[in-house]
């Protein structure tokens, strides 16, 4: 059961991100992670203060019992310019959305956010028993990994569909995207059921403790406008990653990615 209820600033590693929280408010609409759905997140960096720098839009599709499509797109500003992703994957509905295979675009905007000529790159891939193969442009590359792997944008789906505090934890090969690494050694584990208060924002109300003698009045910080959710922490860890936790409600919907000084948040856009 979850436990008593707490607020964003006592829970580590929302306390980091206070800010890009104020104001969420829990959807409160019927959610099926085994169906199809349409995820929207707010990209936030908090390194000097809290700054939103772009956008993650995570689509599902059932393809069958067994294959679900997730098709992805990335945007976020980065060195006077913007970074745009897209990437369509097939995946298995295992525990950590197996890919089986996919197709990836990246490219560079500029302030303006107009493509810069030469920064487009196409990919294509397969994941097999023990190695991935990967295609860009006319070249081809075959790199060995320890099964069982996911991208990490397949955990968006997976920890949906896992069963809380009950799960056995999972290990796994991190595949990372794009650049061919494959890092061993990774973990997903469920941390906690949490009760938290979610949304509105603090404030600060004095408390009078009266005294034999007179009173004092103590500076008590609560929230406003918030809503009490049970939420479910997982998290990811292991060798070349930074910790990451996967904050879900009790139906499985992805609230908040929490990795070092980057956050995604759950945005009111084209949720279904």
């Amino acid at each position: 059961m979850p436990e008593l209820v707490t607020q964003v600033e006592d829970r580590f590693p929302l306390t980091h991100f206070e800010r890009a929280l104020e104001g969420f408010q829990p959807p409160t609409e019927a959610f099926d992670p085994r169906g199809a759905w349409v995820n929207t997140y707010d990209v936030w960096e908090c390194s000097q203060g809290e700054r939103k720098l772009g956008v993650l839009r995570v689509e599902r599709t059932p393809r069958g019992s067994d294959l679900a499509r997730l098709d992805v797109r990335f945007r976020k500003n980065a060195a006077g310019g913007v970074l745009h992703a897209e990437m369509s994957l097939e995946c298995r509905t295992d525990a950590l959305a197996t890919p089986i295979r996919w197709q990836a675009t990246t490219a560079v905007h500029d302030a303006q956010d107009t493509p810069i000529e030469d920064t487009r790159l196409t990919e294509g891939g397969e994941v097999g028993e023990r190695a991935l193969r990967v295609r860009v442009g006319g070249s081809r590359a075959r790199t060995p990994f320890v099964p069982p792997g996911t991208f990490d944008w397949c955990l968006f789906d997976a920890v949906q569909r896992l069963p809380g505090v009950e799960m056995t934890p999972l290990e796994f090969t991190l595949l990372d995207r794009l650049n061919h690494q494959v890092k061993p050694g990774q973990r997903l584990a469920c941390r906690a059921a949490h009760t938290i208060e979610l949304g509105g924002r603090r404030v600060w109300r004095e408390d009078k403790q009266v005294l034999e003698r007179g009173a004092v009045y103590r500076p008590t910080p609560v929230r406003e406008g918030a809503v009490t959710t049970a939420l479910y922490a997982y998290d990811h860890t292991g060798r070349g990653t930074v910790p990451t936790v996967y904050w879900t409600d009790q139906r499985g919907r992805l609230f908040f990615v929490l990795s070092g000084l980057i956050g995604y948040v759950l945005s009111g856009e084209a949720q279904a």
